[in-house]
Parts: structure tokens; C-alpha cells; sequence
């Protein structure tokens, strides 16, 4: 069997560069790759992107049509700890809770985007019912 597809690439619109440039830097330690006036590209060492695009003036559609969040997996219990404490320095932590055996962290980014970051990801193990978050917006 050939390998899935998987998402490599994020792109946010955020109102202030550098904040959301700095907060995702820590948070998912990632590395500036390139970056212009209005947006950089930050990346991680196995291929993932995220590119953030200064776009001042746009709302937060909480509730529209496109994607709402996105989900990222820490790779154990102490980079979750460790990301958990930072939405918390932050003043950015929104709740921690634990479905079906994963905990889940929630925060807002500096634009009040709601992040979550699990552990365990759980790959391949079929869930016996939608997490609660995805009825919340």
C-alpha cells in the first residue's frame, strides 16, 4: 500500500506579523524559512509548513464556512506539557481535557484563533465518537 496524502502546509491570515510570527515559533518550534514584509513561511525539519500573511484589516469568521482550527500533535506527554505552559505564559490557554484518551489543550493565538495541540495523536485508531470540539464555534 503507497503512503496517504498528508497536509504539509498551513497559511493563516494574521492582523500583526511579528506577535503571531513570535507565538507560533515557540508554541510549535518551528524555524523562519523566508520572510517579506507581509508574510513568512516558518518550517520544521520534516517537511511541515506554516505561513502566516499580515492581513490587518480581516475578522474572525468564527462559525463561517472554511476551516476553524487545525490539530497538532505532540510528539509525547512533555512536548504537550511544555506547549500547555507556554499558552499559559501566553495568557493563552483556553482549557485542557481528555477524550477517548487523549489530551487536548486549547488556546487562542494573538488573534484568538483557537490552536489544539493532543497527545497521543492516535494515528490509524478509529474513533467511536466526534471530539465535542467540533460542535463548539
Amino acid at each position: 500500500m503507497s503512503e496517504r496524502m498528508r497536509l504539509t502546509a498551513a497559511v493563516m491570515f494574521v492582523r500583526n506579523l511579528q506577535p503571531s510570527a513570535d507565538f507560533y515559533r515557540q508554541l510549535l518550534e518551528l524555524d523562519v524559512a523566508l520572510e517579506t514584509d507581509e508574510a513568512l513561511l516558518l518550517s520544521a525539519s520534516d517537511g511541515q509548513h506554516l505561513v502566516l500573511r499580515a492581513l490587518e484589516p480581516a475578522p474572525r469568521l468564527s462559525g463561517a464556512l472554511g476551516v476553524q482550527y487545525l490539530v497538532w500533535a505532540a510528539t509525547d506527554s512533555d512536548e504537550l506539557d511544555r506547549c500547555e505552559h507556554l499558552l499559559q505564559t501566553w495568557n493563552a490557554h483556553v482549557s485542557t481535557s481528555i477524550e477517548e484518551g487523549v489530551k487536548v489543550v486549547e488556546g487562542r493565538d494573538p488573534d484568538r484563533t483557537p490552536i489544539l495541540l493532543t497527545y497521543p495523536s492516535r494515528p490509524g485508531i478509529a474513533l467511536t465518537r466526534l471530539p465535542t470540539r467540533v460542535y463548539t464555534y
